[in-house]
């Protein structure tokens, strides 16, 4: 009886640590929400919880932890989908953003929303791209069309005016935005405030 009682409170309670919670929630919210959510609103929930876990435990630089995080994620030992399910309710009590639809607040400044919004624009890309192998569009066009017109803005100019010439700068100042949004929103609702809707 005990034992039948650890292990139930095993599988519905997260790690104190918010780094290894993340992680935890990212595959369990994929795996729970598989049959429920688009793939791109999956990414949107994954891509927010690692991006929850580098926040937590810094490592290196944010894209090269983001993507060490994921590939961790995506090959460690598959949870059982009772698992994933028992989990879920404790993962949008830590982490309510990562699946919310409730509007997303862009950064007042227009250098910090433009910097942002291509951020998490070109995460998405990402997802798009592989979403579109398979034969659907995956919000590629929308996101591409998304891009342009920062891309228009972000110049090579644009960036040196700012002191960020080189492109480590840059990539510095874009991760930084992006771990600054975490409490306004996920990839899905800062892509919607930054005018591109995608599910």
């Amino acid at each position: 009886m005990l034992t039948v009682l650890a292990l139930m409170l095993q599988t519905t309670t997260l790690d104190a640590d918010t780094a290894k919670a993340a992680m935890t929630c990212a595959q369990a919210f994929t795996i729970a929400h598989a049959s429920t959510k688009s793939p791109m609103q999956l990414t949107s929930q994954f891509t927010h919880l690692m991006m929850q876990s580098a926040k937590a435990k810094p490592e290196g630089s944010f894209f090269d932890q983001l993507n060490k995080l994921s590939a961790s994620a995506s090959s460690g030992a598959a949870m059982a989908p009772e698992q994933a399910k028992a989990l879920a309710p404790a993962c949008q009590a830590r982490f309510p953003i990562a699946a919310s639809t409730a509007p997303a607040k862009l950064p007042s400044d227009s250098f910090r929303r433009n910097v942002l919004c291509f951020g998490m624009l070109s995460v998405l890309q990402g997802a798009a791209e592989e979403i579109a192998k398979s034969g659907t569009d995956g919000g590629l066009t929308k996101i591409q069309a998304g891009l342009k017109p920062l891309l228009d803005k972000l110049t090579d100019e644009e960036l040196k005016r700012r002191g960020l010439g080189g492109d480590d700068a840059f990539i510095k100042v874009l991760g930084d935005e992006m771990l600054a949004s975490l409490p306004s929103g996920n990839p899905l609702t800062l892509a919607a405030a930054c005018g591109v809707s995608l599910s």
